[in-house]
Order: structure tokens, then sequence, then C-alpha cells
């Protein structure tokens, strides 16, 4: 006689918050290597912009960034933009926050106001997130 032994598999569903702020900026806050595909993937669906290969220069070389966010008074490291994608409305990141939390790099990463939750959550979704919940800052 054959026994079939059953399995459940085990679905991890991961939460994040968005938070946004007064002034409508949605900021989104993930580890470094998790900021890193963030990236990758509005690239990918947004096409590229020079803010974009801005911030993934600067997360990417986190550490020689830091010491510098950390002698601002605000810690934020505005992003370069290309006034040409500024004025189509292409501008993805509005500035960023590089941390250190728990020996952990993590990286704050302001948006633009005008990009679409669309396009945030596309990118959420595509790194692992599939509850996504939109918080006021207050």
């Amino acid at each position: 006689m054959m026994v079939l032994k059953e399995y459940k598999a085990v679905v991890l569903k991961l939460k994040i918050k968005v938070l946004v702020d007064i002034a409508k900026y949605p900021h989104v806050t993930l580890r470094k290597d998790q900021a890193l595909k963030f990236l990758d993937a509005i690239t990918r669906r947004h096409g590229v912009t020079k803010d974009l290969e801005e911030a993934r220069r600067v997360i990417y070389s986190f550490n020689e960034y830091y010491g510098a966010a950390r002698r601002k008074s605000d810690g934020y490291l505005v992003i370069p933009k290309d006034s040409s994608d500024a004025v189509r409305g292409r501008v993805v990141i509005h500035k960023i926050k590089l941390l250190i939390e728990n020996n952990e790099e993590i990286v704050e990463i302001i948006l633009d106001r005008r990009v679409s939750k669309d396009l945030i959550e596309y990118a959420l979704k595509e790194i692992g997130y599939s509850e996504i919940e939109y918080s006021q800052i207050d």
C-alpha cells in the first residue's frame, strides 16, 4: 500500500508602507539591495532618466556618500535631474537619505510627487512586496 504525503507550501507575504508627506512626496524605505532592485524595476517600466542613474550610482556607492549625507543638517542628498526630464514630467527621484540601522544599510527614497501609484506598486511587487499600504506622514 502506497501512502501519499501532503505538503503545504508556506507563502510569505511581504508588506511595506509607503509614507506620503504633506507636500505629496511618496517615501519608500528599503535595504540597499532592495533599493537597487526597486530602481531597476522602475527603469524597466519607465525608461532611463538622469535622476534614476544618479540615484542608482549613489546607492551603489553607499559608504562613500553616507559620510557626506551625515554632514548635511537634514541628511538628505538631492539627486541631480535633467531639466528636459523635469519639464516632461519624467523625473522619478526627488532625493534620498542613507541610513545605517542595526548594521544594515538602509535607503529612504523620496519619489517625485508626479510618480504614479501604479509605477510604485509595480516596482514594489517586482521585488517581492505583495501588500502595499499608503499612509500620511503627520
